[in-house]
């Protein structure tokens, strides 16, 4: 072998040893970490999530009930401040479940995401037209 050649297969930081299982090396490893791969839908993901905890509380502070019974548990035991924690403890587990899907599934992640975000608008959905409905029966 030259010594071009031994230049070459050392690199600039050592040898150049192959990807472990076949996996390319240019594709991100387990603890890397890459550019988020669906940025925007994160951020509609968080929107609708703040709206149903800031709606909930509005009719919760009005006499409602909460519906959703792990989410009265969470409610009753520690209010407010407990529910803020639970949703965003949720919406951390979807984006990094999604980002670790979207290393080797990326299709999946963004219909997971999706998903997300399309099942997190209804609480607020629902809970907007709640409180029309109230707004209307009061007047």
């Amino acid at each position: 072998m030259t010594e071009a050649e031994q230049d070459e297969q050392m690199g600039s930081h050592g040898p150049r040893r192959p990807p472990i299982g076949g996996v390319d090396a240019d594709r991100p490893g387990l603890l890397d970490l890459p550019d988020m791969r669906f940025p925007e839908l994160y951020v509609w993901l968080l929107f609708v999530s703040s709206l149903d905890i800031m709606l909930t509380w509005v009719i919760l502070r009005d006499g409602g009930t909460e519906v959703n019974p792990v989410a009265r548990l969470v409610i009753d035991a520690w209010g407010l401040n407990g529910a803020i924690l639970f949703k965003f403890g949720l919406i951390l587990f979807v984006i990094i479940a999604c980002e670790v899907i979207a290393r080797s599934r990326l299709h999946v992640a963004r219909l997971l995401i999706w998903f997300g975000v399309l099942i997190s608008s209804f609480p607020p959905v629902w809970s907007v037209t709640l409180l029309a409905l109230h707004a209307g029966s009061k007047g």
